[in-house]
């Protein structure tokens, strides 16, 4: 198994990082460089790719913090990209960045919090017990709330469903690999982040003097600065592997995909966290860019029921059975 990133990749990595700071981002992530349509088959207006090639994407957004729906759209082309005829039109619109769709786990006729992206979604694919289903933001029976968040670089809403109006594009598989891939993304999405994060303080650890040395010097920030290396490189390996899972072992995407977002979510938490207390004092202002990195990753470190919620469903996905009693 070869986990080596191809030149096509490295590319897709550049053309992203690149686009930070720059102004129109979402006009050049849809029309100029095709982003929306990773995932989704070129027959159906899409740029083709797996969801390795969108996670090499999802990573750069999130190292970036783009402010813009990446992450949640591409997470929408892939389920739509294994959609049947039903969702061919939606794909297409997706693909081109005609329409913004997005992933909401819960009830077609009832209440979902905390759906990311879901102030700026035109279509929420609901991801139900039930199935899997479209739902048009603008129609009878939709009333999208958006949240007040922590993160001010991503929207969340809330989204009540009565009696509205529902085009079912998957059965309940397909509604749970909608959730899934909704997992990895965010673990993805969450190394990247803390990997700009890591960069940041190491180039701030060799800069920073004290007693006339650089603060890197010190073996205690050192040894710091090791452990979170080590941490963050599991985690991008684990979030890789459930990323390749998707399409290379879909069977076991089930276990692999909660069980990246509880480790990956929880490391780049940490990593975010030391990097406010390894900047010191500057670490602490409005004007440094750590605290939004950190508010992030603390909503991501939350999402879909926290870590021990993963853990859970891994432990069942698994069919692990608990320890026998000692007594």
């Amino acid at each position: 198994m070869d986990f080596t990133f191809t030149d096509d990749q490295e590319q897709l990595r550049r053309a992203v990082r690149q686009l930070r700071g720059q102004s129109d981002v979402w006009q050049k992530v849809t029309e100029q460089l095709g982003l929306t349509g990773i995932g989704i088959d070129p027959e159906r207006g899409g740029a083709g790719g797996d969801f390795v090639d969108a996670a090499v994407v999802i990573e750069e957004a999130g190292r970036t913090l783009l402010d813009v729906p990446v992450t949640t759209v591409l997470v929408a082309a892939a389920v739509l990209g294994r959609a049947g005829e039903a969702a061919a039109r939606l794909a297409g619109e997706v693909a081109s960045g005609e329409r913004i769709a997005v992933v909401a786990g819960g009830d077609p006729q009832g209440m979902i919090d905390n759906v990311l992206d879901g102030d700026r979604a035109e279509v929420f694919l609901v991801a139900s017990d039930s199935g899997l289903w479209a739902v048009e933001a603008g129609s009878d029976g939709v009333d999208v709330r958006p949240l007040p968040t922590l993160d001010l670089t991503r929207g969340q809403a809330q989204v009540r469903l009565a009696d509205a109006s529902a085009v079912q594009i998957g059965d309940a598989d397909a509604a749970r690999v909608a959730v899934d891939l909704l997992r990895v993304a965010l673990s993805v999405e969450a190394v990247g982040a803390a990997r700009h994060c890591l960069d940041a303080t190491v180039a701030y650890l060799k800069t920073r003097e004290q007693f006339g040395r650089p603060i890197g010097s010190f073996q205690a920030l050192q040894h710091r600065a090791a452990d979170l290396v080590v941490e963050l490189e599991a985690a991008t390996s684990t979030a890789y592997y459930a990323a390749w899972a998707a399409d290379g072992s879909p069977e076991e995407l089930g276990v692999v995909a909660p069980l990246a977002l509880a480790l990956c979510a929880e490391a780049a938490w940490h990593v975010a966290a030391e990097t406010i207390q390894m900047h010191g004092g500057i670490g602490f202002t409005w004007e440094h860019e750590a605290h939004r990195y950190f508010k992030r990753l603390t909503t991501t470190r939350a999402m879909l029921g926290g870590a021990h919620v993963q853990r859970r469903l891994v432990a069942e996905r698994a069919a692990i059975a608990p320890a026998p009693s000692a007594r």
